[in-house]
């Protein structure tokens, strides 16, 4: 129980990242700049879906609903059968994490506050950004794979994570990820949108 709660918790704060506008690459392709340049001006939009954690020791499942207003993240998770439902809010310096009577609030404004939180290490400042199929900003890219007859973000390697998107679908006009999926290590993340809502600002 010890294990699974701990891993819980890893899950919650896997989802949220310090959160602002979509990255604007610098690229070759004219269609992955006017691409990118519509992402990074889409600041508000809603994701539905479920995600798969699996790391060296446990596992963990759960869907997923995360709203996203600029740099303010709300995220919902909810267990099999509705168990665990757990709330997130993020302003982009801490996280607020409340799951039935148990609060917790975890200042995120330094690099390494996660980790001495809470054990883990995990892309907290990208995830975002990844799930919309952009690299995140501020940070090194490795290397960058766009799919030759769509243009769009095949792979992507960024703080030693590999991404790789395998579905991408049309929502309201905007091109976005419907399966993805992130590793390093033995820390390995599925990712299945089933609806993005989105407002362009």
């Amino acid at each position: 129980m010890v294990v699974i709660k701990h891993l819980k918790l890893g899950l919650f704060v896997l989802l949220l990242a310090g959160c602002s506008a979509l990255d604007q690459r610098e690229s070759g392709s004219a269609s992955w700049q006017t691409h990118s340049e519509r992402l990074r001006l889409l600041q508000q939009w809603t994701a539905n879906g479920k995600i798969a954690v699996r790391m060296a020791n446990a596992a963990e499942s759960a869907s997923l609903i995360w709203q996203q207003d600029r740099q303010n993240s709300s995220v919902q998770l909810s267990g099999p059968l509705g168990m665990g439902a757990t709330t997130i809010h993020s302003d982009g310096q801490k996280l607020e994490i409340h799951q039935g009577d148990l609060y917790r609030m975890i200042d995120i404004s330094t690099p390494d506050a996660i980790l001495l939180n809470t054990g883990w290490d995990l892309p907290l400042q990208a995830l975002s950004y990844w799930l919309k199929g952009v690299p995140a900003p501020n940070s090194k890219v490795q290397r960058l794979e766009l799919d030759p007859q769509t243009e769009l973000l095949k792979s992507l390697s960024q703080d030693n994570w590999d991404i790789s998107y395998q579905r991408y679908q049309v929502f309201q006009g905007f091109t976005l990820p419907a399966r993805l999926q992130i590793q390093r290590g033995a820390t390995h993340a599925k990712i299945i949108i089933s609806r993005w809502q989105t407002l362009p600002t």
